[in-house]
């Protein structure tokens, strides 16, 4: 009767461990599937705010088709004349002056238009970005090389970003401040003006613009090639999604 008891017994705290283990496994199977799955998802929009590799959104980037037309059409007609270069004075040129483009075979000529700068626009419809615009994680770079011929020195430049709600300049949100840069003397170098800035809420169209001091480049041409303008996620969005997952990884533990 003795043995009968303590083999029942055996029998119980047995059958009562293989039953904890099944719970314990099924927890950390449950916790092991959860942590998978966040971090998958972490991963899907990760991917989808991830910047497409050479997404140069400017046309014509490198000036080489010679089509362009007038600073007042972009700046009037967003839609009619997206992706078109317009300079207030200039044009596309191949080398001159003992400039030599500083890829391919033509550059952006710019000269004095009589007020304060002579510039050049171009205009991007930005609405596919609106996921990551509107969630306040966008950030735009953008960029330009820069030359002067040769004999002088001070010839000032910039690059600068605008940002619209709207395909009309009446629907300005803001700018992204100019990058600027101070040539040097050597027609053989050209040189580059940046910038990065967060787009604000709610931007459909940006205006990306090069811009020369007419004072410092005086009847001088002032030549610009190689522009660059992508969308990115803001340097924060990415390291958030993966904090954000190892938090939950964290309370699930």
């Amino acid at each position: 009767m003795q043995f009968s008891q303590n083999k029942h017994s055996l029998k119980k705290a047995i059958a009562m461990r293989h039953a904890h283990n099944r719970s314990s496994d099924s927890r950390t199977s449950n916790t092991s599937i959860a942590h998978s799955t966040a971090l998958l998802l972490t991963a899907v929009v990760a991917t989808s705010l991830a910047p497409t590799a050479s997404a140069n959104l400017l046309s014509n980037p490198g000036f080489e088709i010679s089509a362009f037309t007038s600073a007042a059409n972009v700046l009037t007609n967003f839609s009619g004349f997206q992706g078109v270069w317009g300079p207030e004075v200039g044009g596309i040129t191949f080398a001159t002056g003992g400039v030599t483009p500083a890829a391919g075979v033509n550059m952006l000529e710019m000269n004095d238009d009589g007020a304060s700068y002579t510039q050049a626009f171009q205009t991007v419809d930005v609405s596919s970005f609106s996921t990551m615009i509107n969630a306040g994680s966008a950030t735009v770079n953008g960029s330009a090389l820069f030359n002067t011929v040769g004999g002088y020195t001070g010839a000032f430049s910039a690059v600068n970003v605008s940002f619209f709600s709207g395909n009309s300049y009446g629907t300005l949100l803001g700018n992204s401040g100019s990058g600027t840069l101070n040539l040097d003397a050597n027609p053989l170098t050209w040189e580059s003006a940046s910038i990065t800035s967060l787009i604000p809420v709610g931007t459909t169209w940006m205006l990306f613009q090069v811009a020369y001091q007419n004072a410092s480049i005086g009847n001088n041409p002032g030549f610009v090639d190689d522009t660059f303008m992508d969308i990115v996620p803001a340097p924060g969005a990415i390291a958030l999604l993966g904090f954000a997952g190892l938090c939950g990884r964290r309370r699930r533990n």
